[in-house]
C-alpha cells in the first residue's frame, strides 16, 4: 500500500521513533512504523481511528521492545472493553 500523508512522527526516545501514515487507498487504516536507531523495526496496519494509541503508549511499546515481548503493543490496541486490533 502507498503511504499517504503523514499523520505524526515522535521525538526520538531511546533511540526509537514512532511513525503513522494515512493510507490514501484504504478504509481507514493506517501504516505505523517503529524505528530503532535508524532502522524499521516493525511495520504494519493499524486501524486509524486509533492511531494516536501508538503515540500515547510509546513508552509501554519501548518498554516491551526491550524486553523482547509484546505488551506494549496490547496495551496500545485495547479496545478498553476486553478486545484488542492486534492477533494475540
Amino acid at each position: 500500500m502507498e503511504k499517504g500523508k503523514l499523520i505524526y512522527e515522535t521525538r526520538p526516545d531511546r533511540g526509537f521513533i514512532f511513525r503513522a501514515w494515512d493510507l490514501p487507498d484504504s478504509k481507514g487504516d493506517a501504516k505505523i512504523e517503529v524505528e530503532r536507531d535508524g532502522k524499521v523495526i516493525r511495520e504494519f496496519i493499524f486501524p486509524a481511528y486509533k492511531v494516536w494509541n501508538i503515540a500515547a503508549h510509546s513508552n509501554d511499546i519501548i518498554q516491551s521492545e526491550l524486553e523482547k515481548d509484546t505488551d506494549g503493543y496490547l496495551i496500545a490496541g485495547s479496545d478498553g472493553l476486553g478486545g484488542n486490533v492486534f492477533a494475540r
